[in-house]
């Protein structure tokens, strides 16, 4: 006769190992190096973020935290890689509005991930985008802008160094019935760089990566497109102070998992990342760069990005920029 008492005993067992073992695994996290991967170029806002959370990831977790950049084809390449990681913790990305958010609008099913590939994991921080200029250009406001690329037709030109700020150049085109050129770059610094050079009339940026040649008095802020004006550049008025309202437009970073990767282990990164943002030198970042924590646990961060996947297509869809097949 079969003793199922046995069966049932025996796989009683079994299962009490496989979650210790789990539970194990979880408790000694991280036992190895962490890559966090980050889908834009060196020097870009996201990188300069990314270095000093490998940092302070470091020094909470006892583990190394290498930063393995992937830019390319508006950080989807970096992304692809991320996603399609193992879901172990081992493997993270420092995602953006760009990345977890715009993408989907901007190429619609054909980008290699989606919003489900990913777990958030924990926020960063968000910054106003600014309209700049070099610091020699005539303009000291939106409105003698548009006044000449009125008089000037296709003449004037926009750099933008992601998929939110390319919106950002097409949303204001479009808001004040100008007729201006967008000239995409593979990254923000890039834009700043030839804005220096006046290779371009303007140029949309975050505040975190411009704020070098701000204070080299490289580039002028003319105008804050988000609802208050941003403290490292008071005297820039907002759009809407300038009569262009609705235009409200902010860059946010957040950091990301493969989907499935352990709960205990999602609360445990979430739980650093969020020690990290209080820390004093990311308060002082944040400071000096006018951006705005984001602790959001596990559960906060999906709603956020859920809302931000809709509002980010109603932006691109105002922008009249057509969906890339």
């Amino acid at each position: 006769m079969i003793n199922y008492s046995v069966f049932r005993i025996a796989a009683v067992v079994a299962s009490v190992f496989s979650i210790s073992a789990v539970a194990l695994a979880q408790d000694v996290y991280p036992s190895r190096p962490i890559t966090l991967i980050v889908p834009f170029a060196a020097g870009s806002g996201a990188d300069i973020s990314a270095r000093m959370l490998a940092k302070g990831l470091n020094e909470s977790l006892k583990a190394s935290v290498v930063v393995d950049n992937k830019p390319g084809a508006n950080g989807a390449i970096g992304a692809v890689a991320a996603a399609r990681a193992k879901p172990d913790g081992y493997t993270l990305m420092l995602g953006s509005a760009t990345t977890n958010a715009t993408n989907f609008a901007f190429f619609p099913g054909t980008l290699g991930y989606e919003p489900a590939s990913f777990d958030f994991v924990g926020g960063m921080g968000s910054a106003p985008i600014s309209l700049y200029v070099a610091a020699d250009a005539p303009w000291k406001n939106l409105a003698e802008l548009i006044a000449e690329a009125k008089l000037k037709p296709a003449k004037l030109s926009c750099g933008s160094g992601n998929a939110v700020t390319q919106v950002a150049c097409e949303v204001f085109k479009r808001q004040t019935g100008i007729d201006t050129v967008t000239v995409p770059y593979k990254s923000n610094p890039q834009s700043l760089t030839d804005l220096v050079g006046r290779q371009i009339s303007f140029a949309f940026a975050d505040s975190s990566v411009s704020q070098a040649l701000l204070d080299g008095k490289k580039i002028r802020a003319i105008g804050v497109a988000a609802s208050a004006r941003n403290p490292a550049t008071p005297d820039a008025a907002t759009f809407h102070e300038q009569g262009i309202a609705d235009f409200e437009i902010t860059a946010w970073t957040a950091v990301f998992a493969p989907t499935g990767t352990p709960v205990a282990i999602a609360e445990k990164l979430n739980a650093a990342i969020v020690k990290f943002s209080n820390a004093p030198e990311s308060v002082q970042l944040r400071a000096r760069t006018g951006s705005v924590a984001m602790p959001l646990n596990l559960a906060e961060g999906k709603r956020f990005l859920d809302k931000e996947v809709i509002r980010w297509a109603r932006y691109v869809s105002a922008s009249g920029i057509k969906a890339e097949q």
